[in-house]
């Protein structure tokens, strides 16, 4: 199954699946976003394993669920591949204590 397409993020909190925005992946870029922040970076994907380094940017009032309010930072998701669902971890390299689980979905190739 190829990744490229259009994806809807979710991280897991306090009450629950929360909504974290779509996002396209093409040819190993990532672009996307939220009504609050955008994200851009790279992914790589082998076998099951798909990873990726991504920039996000806040352009509204900064508040992060990674423990304190930047304007931008870099998060690494790591997680597998499965019938369309990416599942696993999202955390800052440098705030390893507020990695969270998060899940994307497929919900579209890329025409």
């Amino acid at each position: 199954m190829s990744v490229d397409g259009i994806w809807t993020g979710e991280v897991y909190g306090a009450f629950g699946w929360d909504s974290r925005g779509v996002f396209v992946l093409e040819d190993g870029r990532v672009v996307g976003g939220d009504h609050r922040q955008y994200t851009m970076g790279k992914y790589k994907v082998a076998d099951d394993n798909f990873k990726a380094e991504l920039h996000v940017y806040y352009y509204g009032p900064p508040r992060t669920v990674f423990g304190e309010a930047q304007e931008h930072f870099i998060t690494k998701l790591t997680g597998k591949l499965k019938d369309g669902v990416i599942e696993g971890s999202v955390g800052r390299p440098d705030r390893p204590e507020y990695d969270l689980q998060i899940r994307l979905t497929k919900r579209m190739d890329l025409v």
